[in-house]
């Protein structure tokens, strides 16, 4: 990074962010950033999961865990959450305490970031290892960003951030990690030319045909079920990791989380399909829906419900 000025904006009223190689981070969590961007030292057996904000990432954090099954049997999430056991980089990079933790550990490690692939550091796109990246409608994207952020910011007054504009603020692109569509069609054409190392999910495929997806998830990452209890050994994993299993432990109720300072009842709210229906004025629906068509055009990818 040269020695120019960063780009800065306030993001929702609230925070303040700013812009390093095309896209948006909270200025508090940067050195996180930079630290994970130069420090970091990849294996090629690592496991890379990668998602934008609040597209599911909790969830793929949970099944990655579930298929890898590191513990042998035994039902950690049960007693973490999933941010824990699955760290994300830019946030364990602010704790120089637990890097050791990190670098330590057993193969295949199973990490995680938000980071754009363009953003990733270019050791870490080079170094063989595999990555899951995990898309969302950009409509349920928008609600789900909003509840979370209304939930996680500290604002002034008791009104929560208007909807139009947090619809505003995803659409110019200035939001944490945005902008949306450039993150999302990064690791898109990087799926295409490196199908075995690229695996590209969409949630909606994933909460439609939870079995399938799972096992494709599954044969990715090198963990094939058995012939005798295949199915058995899926509706496991898939039991284990759903959200309404997860947001009704203990941990998830009351515990806050260790590296984000976050409370883990905030990563869970209804995870479903089509919830922007139901927050979503039809202009506000319409403006997105012409932006998703112009930003993805050309790239045979579709974000449709």
């Amino acid at each position: 990074m040269d020695n120019q000025p960063i780009p800065k904006e306030l993001f929702w009223n609230s925070h303040e962010i700013g812009k390093i190689d095309g896209f948006w981070y909270f200025v508090e969590a940067m050195d996180g950033t930079a630290a994970f961007r130069s420090g970091f030292e990849p294996r090629n057996d690592d496991v890379l999961l990668t998602s934008f904000t609040k597209t599911g990432t909790t969830w793929l954090k949970a099944l990655c865990y579930n298929i890898l099954d590191k513990e042998a049997g035994e039902d950690l999430l049960a007693k973490k959450n999933p941010h824990e056991v699955v760290p994300t980089l830019e946030n364990t990079f602010l704790k120089d305490q637990v890097q050791h933790m990190l670098l330590d550990s057993p193969p295949p490690r199973l990490l995680h970031t938000h980071l754009a692939y363009s953003c990733l550091p270019e050791v870490v796109r080079e170094s063989g290892c595999k990555f899951v990246y995990l898309a969302r409608n950009p409509k349920d994207t928008v609600v789900s960003m909003w509840h979370f952020y209304n939930k996680l910011l500290t604002r002034r007054g008791p009104e929560p951030f208007p909807l139009e504009g947090a619809v505003e603020s995803f659409c110019n692109g200035v939001l944490p990690f945005g902008p949306f569509y450039e993150h999302v069609v990064g690791y898109w054409e990087e799926s295409r030319r490196r199908p075995e190392e690229v695996l590209f999910l969409k949630y909606e495929d994933l909460w439609r045909e939870p079995k399938e997806q799972v096992k494709k998830l599954a044969s990715f990452l090198g963990k094939s079920f058995s012939q005798l209890d295949g199915d058995g050994e899926v509706e496991k994993v898939l039991w284990r990791s759903s959200l309404d299993r997860l947001k009704e432990l203990e941990v998830n109720k009351s515990g806050v989380g260790e590296l984000n300072h976050v409370p883990n009842a905030t990563f869970f709210r209804r995870g479903t399909v089509g919830d922007w229906k139901n927050h979503l004025t039809s202009q506000m629906a319409q403006r997105i829906d012409h932006l998703t068509r112009s930003k993805l055009q050309g790239t045979e990818l579709s974000l449709d419900d």
